[in-house]
C-alpha cells in the first residue's frame, strides 16, 4: 500500500514539476543559420497559437499559426499587446505566405510592437477572417532583446 501512495503522489506531483523545469517562460529564443528566431506557443498545433520573430540581416520576419493555421496570405495581421495599463496593436500586412517581413532599422511600428512585447502581459493574435488567439508574454522580457533583434 505504500507503494501505490507514493507512485500515485509522484503522479499528482509530476505536472507542477514539469512547469517549475520549463522556468515559467513562454517564450524560447534559438540562432541557427544566421537567423535569431524568438517563439512562443506551440507551432503547428491543433489548438492554440503561436508566434514567431524571426530577426535576419537588419528584418524581422514575423510568423504567426492559429490552429495550426497561418494569416490568409495578402491580408492584415494585428498583433494587440495588453496590460492592466491598456492596449495596444499593430497591424501588418501579410504576403503572400501569410508573414510579414518589415525593415527593423526606422520602422516605428516595429520597434513599438517590440516594446510592447517586452512590457505587456499578453498579446492577442487577429487574423482579418476574424480568428484569433491570446498568448502570454511571461518571460518576453528576459527573451526578447531590449532593441528589435538587437
Amino acid at each position: 500500500m505504500g507503494m501505490r501512495l507514493t507512485a500515485l503522489t509522484c503522479l499528482l506531483m509530476a505536472p507542477a514539476t514539469a512547469t517549475l523545469a520549463a522556468g515559467g517562460s513562454a517564450w524560447n529564443a534559438s540562432f541557427n543559420n544566421g537567423i535569431t528566431e524568438y517563439l512562443t506557443g506551440t507551432w503547428d498545433a491543433a489548438k492554440g497559437g503561436a508566434l514567431n520573430l524571426s530577426c535576419r540581416d537588419g528584418r524581422l520576419m514575423i510568423m504567426t499559426q492559429i490552429d495550426g493555421k497561418e494569416p490568409p496570405p495578402n491580408s492584415v495581421l494585428r498583433l494587440t499587446t495588453s496590460s492592466r495599463t491598456g492596449s495596444h496593436e499593430a497591424q501588418f500586412a501579410t504576403g503572400q505566405r501569410g508573414s510579414v517581413e518589415a525593415p527593423v532599422a526606422g520602422s516605428a511600428e516595429v520597434a513599438r510592437l517590440w516594446s510592447n512585447l517586452r512590457r505587456d502581459d499578453i498579446v492577442t493574435v487577429r487574423y482579418a477572417d476574424g480568428r484569433s488567439s491570446v498568448l502570454s508574454l511571461d518571460g518576453a522580457t528576459r527573451t526578447l532583446p531590449v532593441r528589435p533583434c538587437g
